[in-house]
């Protein structure tokens, strides 16, 4: 009997050092997608985290894919189109992104909203030579609307959790050296210790 308002004492002190650490790290979490820096000034965190959208796109050879195929990896999720010039402009910077953080366990994939699907970007791509990006297709936009996406272009940064860390809105410099960095430290798959 006597030990039982020792335990109460101890539950009480382990509960008391659980609250104590729980805000310290959801801020650490939620840290590690703030301050984008200048080249990222149309991000917007997602506070809290959620889990992205598993819908189906399908590739160039009409194969289904969701982003859970890519769990495991941090996904920078672009969706545009061949007729959205904002988006034809930072293609180019997408490409060199995907170089840059691929050893990052890190991919960036392009979604195309176009209504002629592969058909329509295989053709555009060669035409404007990005090699390094694979032809992607959102068949009737779902996964766009699912994922809230109003306009284009849209780029959702996703975690290796499959959560979605934030977005921007708008037209991204993704290959500058802030915004790579920021990338890296806010989706990237957390090292091994």
């Amino acid at each position: 009997k006597s030990s039982l308002p020792g335990l109460q004492t101890l539950f009480a002190l382990a509960v008391l050092v659980i609250v104590s650490i729980s805000p310290l790290h959801a801020s650490v979490e939620t840290d590690k997608c703030s301050k984008p820096g200048p080249g990222l000034a149309n991000f917007r965190a997602e506070t809290p985290p959620r889990p992205s959208p598993v819908y189906p796109f399908f590739n160039a050879q009409d194969a289904e894919l969701t982003i859970s195929d890519f769990r495991g990896q941090g996904v920078v999720l672009n969706f545009w189109a061949t007729w959205c010039a904002p988006c034809i402009k930072e293609m180019p910077a997408l490409v060199r992104l995907k170089e840059l953080v691929s050893e990052d366990n890190i991919t960036v994939l392009a979604l195309s909203e176009d209504r002629g699907g592969a058909e329509k970007v295989i053709p555009f791509f060669k035409k404007l030579g990005i090699n390094g990006l694979e032809v992607l297709i959102d068949k009737r936009g779902k996964v766009a609307r699912k994922s809230g996406v109003r306009g284009l272009p849209v780029t959702i940064l996703i975690d290796a959790e499959g959560l979605e860390r934030g977005r921007v809105t708008g037209i991204a410099q993704w290959d500058s050296a802030d915004v790579v960095d920021f990338v890296r430290r806010c989706i990237g798959p957390k090292n091994p210790s």
